[in-house]
């Protein structure tokens, strides 16, 4: 692995971040932590995956490490990672590692291209990969809004929930200077989300299938609020991976609904 292979995806992620934020939340940019001051470590976790994180300072100039350290943490979902699985991968880095709700980790298949910078490595990811990415990344920055707007609308009777779903039909991400993107960003409630479930599945070209997971999909929406919800969505989630093509738009919106 090359010297500054954590060095340049630390500034990737960053630029990243910024990308997604500039074309969907242009207003907030003087808002978003992880632009402005960042410290940033790696940890690897197996011969193809990596984990690198960013943690938000008050001022300074980005400062880390230069090598993956090993990562000693148990109980982490399986490898490879599957889309589904991008909020509890969330939830186990921030609960073992500590992190602020201005801090992102974010998890990348380990590829060398030998070239500075990490364009080149995100041009050897595989379509899966790719995706993969595309979906932490829009997570993350939406949770982040989620919570930016939390912070900066306190009233004396603020909504019960806000969802932001960063997120379209061919939803793409960029990479410092590699364009991958168009993105919808919208604010939903749990029943404009669930009816966005809806539509998406009925999409879905073979029937058995798309009878299944409208049927897993009610059983979700029956479920939310109580204490079998993330069963239902593991489920729902489970069988709606071999259709993500179709259902990716509700991946972002529906994983809202966990927190």
């Amino acid at each position: 692995m090359r010297q500054h292979f954590l060095v340049d995806w630390a500034f990737g992620i960053r630029g990243a971040i910024e990308g997604l934020v500039r074309q969907n939340f242009p207003q907030d940019l003087r808002q978003w932590p992880l632009l402005h001051a960042f410290d940033f470590e790696g940890f690897q976790l197996d011969e193809n995956y990596a984990v690198i994180v960013l943690k938000d300072k008050l001022s300074g100039v980005p400062a880390g490490g230069d090598e993956l350290r090993r990562f000693n943490h148990q109980g982490a979902p399986a490898l490879p990672p599957r889309v589904e699985d991008i909020q509890l991968w969330q939830f186990f880095f921030r609960t073992k590692l500590e992190l602020r709700n201005e801090d992102g980790a974010f998890l990348i298949p380990i590829h060398d291209s030998g070239k500075s910078g990490a364009p080149a490595d995100f041009d050897l990811f595989s379509v899966a990969e790719q995706f993969f990415w595309n979906q932490q990344l829009q997570f993350v920055v939406a949770n982040y809004k989620a919570h930016l707007h939390a912070m900066n609308n306190q009233a004396p009777t603020p909504p019960s929930q806000v969802t932001y779903n960063v997120s379209g039909s061919n939803a793409r991400v960029n990479i410092n200077s590699a364009d991958f993107s168009q993105n919808i960003v919208q604010a939903q409630s749990s029943a404009e989300v669930f009816a966005l479930i809806g539509e998406a599945v009925s999409k879905i070209a073979d029937r058995d299938a798309r009878e299944a997971l409208a049927s897993s999909a009610k059983q979700m929406q029956e479920a939310h609020g109580t204490k079998t919800f993330l069963e239902k969505y593991q489920r729902f989630m489970s069988s709606a991976s071999d259709h993500a093509t179709v259902l990716a738009p509700i991946f972002a919106p529906l994983a809202g609904l966990l927190t």
